[in-house]
């Protein structure tokens, strides 16, 4: 884990540093997937000790200072992810037999564009789409 990254960019979001931020900012940044909080704190757990209410606390202010964006997944659980200053907007697919989620390919301009012009004088601050179905590994092993 670095260490230092991790608390400048804490540092830079006015987020005091803690064990239980960066052990959850780490997990974060190195997941290729979104997380719910029950295996965002699992993990963490793995590192040190942290409570489920100081993980939920954290990814709400994660959220207000835009590090990680939510997203609600598979029956309404809330799905987190962190956001890489240099990614831009892309959609999400869900399992509905094992509930793994998968990021999908970036939107590329014509589709902004398409959104943008959907919302008519409105400011657009996050587009969230997720897709619902069954993996590839979901569907081999039915077959």
């Amino acid at each position: 884990m670095n260490n230092d990254a991790i608390k400048e960019e804490l540092r830079a979001k006015g987020i005091k540093n803690t064990r239980a931020k960066s052990t959850l900012l780490h997990i974060l940044q190195n997941n290729k997937a979104p997380m719910d909080v029950n295996t965002l704190h699992q993990e963490c757990e793995k590192i040190t000790s942290v409570n489920l209410a100081t993980v939920y606390r954290t990814l709400q202010q994660f959220h207000e200072k835009q590090l990680v964006q939510e997203f609600l997944g598979k029956d309404s659980v809330t799905q987190y992810e962190y956001i890489n200053q240099n990614a831009k907007a892309h959609p999400h697919f869900q399992c509905e037999k094992c509930d793994k989620v998968f990021c999908l390919g970036e939107l590329n301009f014509d589709d902004a564009l398409y959104f943008s012009n959907m919302v008519n004088n409105h400011k657009i601050r996050s587009i969230n789409i997720t897709l619902n179905g069954v993996c590839e590994k979901c569907l081999l092993s039915n077959s």
